[in-house]
């Protein structure tokens, strides 16, 4: 049985007319120029911040379905999972829609540098060992400003996948819902 092969890239917000913050155009141009060189399924992640209201009607995977698409890259390719608000639902909305069913093989993350150490942890963790999880860095905002938070973000990673198996889809996904009121209202 022939390994899968993917990328995930994680979306980073939209405005409010519903058009991709520059992080979020950013890691979709960098998806864009990946998959066209190196042709592979490609998964759109993310909904939209909990802090979007969402009046726009878009998530933050059809802004970068837009973007892609635009860039030359087929719609055939790509997955679009859009119930996502953060990055650890990036990571478990990801593997429970896509991934589980495939054959484990390679998953190329797609984020920005600051965020990159993070998403590997998270993504490591949702999938297990089964899976090697590899970085593709979409470049810098020049305006970033989220790199101070990085260190406690890593640490509240840490700490949610305290007492979960590398792999336990379904356990991370009872921990996100339990512990986050966005998602219980969601996945309800």
């Amino acid at each position: 049985m022939t390994q899968t092969e993917c990328a995930v890239v994680l979306g980073s917000g939209l405005h409010s007319d519903g058009s991709a913050t520059e992080v979020t155009r950013l890691r979709a141009l960098a998806a864009a120029e990946f998959a066209l060189h190196r042709p592979m399924k490609l998964i759109l992640s993310g909904s939209r911040s909990l802090t979007d209201p969402g009046t726009h009607g878009k998530t933050e995977a059809s802004a970068m379905q837009e973007i892609v698409i635009a860039q030359g890259v087929s719609s055939d390719t790509l997955l679009l999972e859009d119930e996502s608000l953060d990055t650890l639902g990036n990571a478990i909305f990801s593997a429970r829609r896509f991934l589980c069913k495939e054959n484990p093989g390679t998953l190329f993350v797609i984020t920005s540098p600051f965020h990159m150490e993070r998403s590997l942890f998270i993504f490591r963790h949702v999938l297990g060992a089964k899976w090697t999880v590899l970085a593709h860095e979409a470049p810098e905002w020049s305006g970033e400003t989220r790199q101070t938070h990085a260190a406690t973000a890593m640490a509240r990673a840490r700490e949610f996948f305290e007492n979960i198996e590398p792999g336990d889809v379904e356990a991370c996904l009872a921990k996100l819902v339990q512990s986050n009121q966005a998602y219980r209202d969601k996945v309800a």
